[in-house]
């Protein structure tokens, strides 16, 4: 290996911090973490420095803990270096020598600096055995999955699911011929088609679901997801402006409308740069920390990067009901709370509004499901099975893996995994059980994705009401079934004020 060194830039704390974004890393806890640490190396390796070299020997093991190396191979009579593929941070390389004496069959070469985590199996033999286990094994899915993968490619990519809407240059034909199977990791695809020249993909094959833990390495938070084209829109206006100081609140509300938005300025917030003794849970406290000018910056990068990142396939319909659904499900939780009259410290609006971002993880993995929805059929009345039995997991556990890599408090973790479940919280459960009841009663109105097939019953029946019950003892003596008819009706004279200012 070429030249690198130790980091003496950051502490362990920090290190863990990096960890706990990379997706190998999942399920480790900190003092884990901390203990891997200690049986590995951290290094960092400056720009255009050979980390492998093709034909030397070494029993090592990489992990990108951050940013870019490029896989070469020399060939021909001049050895000139051909380009094999590209990694980026949270990406693994050099895995073969960690179980065999072989010799390295191609050169890894840093493209920027790096910081890279260097796994040698004798050193890792001296820690304690359940970390062992607990490496080994995530070690060992890391191999599947890449011999399923290379299996895959040598058959040719296996099923190709095709949807032509029409002969053009739009790249909607192309992603839909990306199949579940064949997804290496989760990258969201950037069809350019316009919405009135879209046709409905062809649904997926149950056959193409793949394990969790197939589709939890699948899952990247360093991925650029969709953020909402008009809100980014009169953010944009917003920061062209000179005039700030009439403007902070306006782009303050502006971003809490967009759940993607949200994440990145937590995650800013909760960055080891800024070292919180305490995680930072909501938004308005996270501008504070961060401060407004670096908050613009966030934003106007994140804007920018997701420019050309279309969310369900171009199919603005969906997309829509999707980002105006999140808001909604956000204020009614919070109306819920006032009527209830009940105390809870999370941000319930965050929670309602973040409680779908797993479906911008299953739209990049199975890109032909959402689209559905544009048309409604009966298969996926009920989306939340649906999930389960074309992609494998549903939307609630893929959104629980994002957020655990960007880094977001348990309360929004909870209200995502089990707002189709509040019977299963056992943590937050009050939280879990308002936007459960917010989500049924978005979608009764008609703020949904697809058809409106929530009713009164189905509310009345929801376990979430026994969980409120439970937690606030004065709810013990309402008559639910009245609980709910008369918030319907205070509903129904509040949805312009809940949904007027949802930019679409």
């Amino acid at each position: 290996m070429g030249p690198a060194q130790k980091s003496k830039e950051l502490d362990l704390d920090q290190q863990v911090d990096f960890l706990k974004k990379i997706v190998f890393f999942n399920g480790f806890d900190d003092h884990e973490l901390k203990q891997f640490l200690q049986v590995s190396k951290w290094l960092r390796v400056p720009k255009d420095t050979f980390i492998i070299k093709e034909g030397t020997t070494e029993q090592a093991f990489y992990i990108l803990v951050k940013g870019a190396v490029r896989v070469e191979k020399r060939t021909g009579d001049d050895h000139k270096p051909v380009v094999l593929t590209t990694l980026a941070t949270g990406d693994c390389f050099g895995e073969m020598a960690m179980v065999t004496a072989m010799k390295r069959t191609a050169d890894v070469l840093s493209t920027k600096e790096c910081f890279i985590l260097r796994v040698e199996p004798d050193i890792v033999s001296t820690s304690n055995v359940f970390l062992q286990l607990k490496f080994y094994k995530r070690f060992c899915e890391l191999l599947v999955n890449r011999l399923d993968l290379s299996n895959q490619r040598m058959a040719g990519g296996g099923k190709e699911k095709v949807a032509e809407p029409q002969k053009s240059e739009s790249a909607q034909g192309e992603r839909d011929k990306k199949t579940l199977a064949s997804s290496d990791t989760l990258k969201l695809q950037k069809p350019v088609a316009k919405a009135a020249q879209l046709v409905i993909p062809p649904m997926p094959s149950k056959e193409d679901r793949l394990t969790a833990s197939k589709l939890q390495y699948r899952v990247r938070p360093e991925n650029v997801l969709p953020v909402n084209p008009a809100v980014a829109a009169e953010l944009t206006r917003i920061l062209a402006l000179k005039d700030e100081s009439d403007n902070t609140r306006r782009f303050a509300d502006l971003v809490s409308l967009d759940p993607v938005l949200c994440c990145r300025v937590i995650q800013t917030a909760n960055s080891p740069f800024y070292r919180r003794a305490a995680m930072v849970g909501t938004l308005p406290h996270a501008m504070v920390i961060v401060g407004i000018k670096q908050v613009q910056k966030v934003v106007a990068e994140a804007i920018e990067s997701s420019k050309n990142v279309v969310a369900f396939s171009g199919f603005t319909t969906v997309a829509q009901a999707f980002w105006q659904h999140g808001v909604v499900v956000g204020r009614v939780a919070e109306m819920l709370r006032d009527v209830v009259r009940i105390s809870i410290s999370a941000d319930l609006y965050l929670s309602g509004l973040l409680h779908d971002l797993g479906m911008f993880v299953v739209d990049g993995i199975c890109p032909n499901l959402y689209p559905q929805l544009a048309a409604p059929k009966p298969e996926i009345k009920d989306l939340f099975k649906a999930e389960k039995e074309y992609v494998g997991v549903d939307h609630g556990q893929f959104g629980v893996w994002l957020a655990e890599g960007i880094g977001l408090p348990q309360p929004y973790l909870d209200a995502m995994r089990f707002h189709h479940q509040p019977e299963k919280a056992t943590t937050n459960p009050v939280l879990v059980a308002l936007v459960s009841l917010a989500n049924m009663f978005a979608a009764m109105k008609g703020a949904c994705l697809g058809e409106a097939v929530v009713t009164k019953e189905d509310i009345q029946r929801s376990f979430a009401w026994v969980l409120i019950q439970e937690h606030h003892k004065p709810f013990m003596d309402v008559n639910v079934m009245q609980f709910i008819a008369s918030f319907s009706e205070e509903l129904d004279k509040t949805w312009n004020s809940i949904t007027g200012d949802i930019l679409l």
